[in-house]
């Protein structure tokens, strides 16, 4: 088992995760229009509110011989 911090492990991967978040409101909403570095900082925001600082996660997941 391993232990993150979820909120800034995905602010560290805001360049992966961002634009495949904007890609999928656009998805379900296409006609919805908005910023999408406002979405992401909103998303964190509510992850900020409903997790815990850190979070497990299966050894599984992690590969920390990198």
């Amino acid at each position: 088992m391993a232990r993150i911090k979820l909120e800034e492990s995905l602010e560290y991967l805001y360049d992966d995760i961002q634009p495949a978040m904007a890609d999928a409101v656009k998805e379900i909403l296409p006609e919805a229009e908005f910023e999408s570095r406002l979405l992401f900082r909103a998303f964190l925001k509510a992850i900020g509110r409903r997790q815990h600082d850190w979070v497990n996660l299966p050894s599984n997941l992690v590969d920390s011989t990198w």
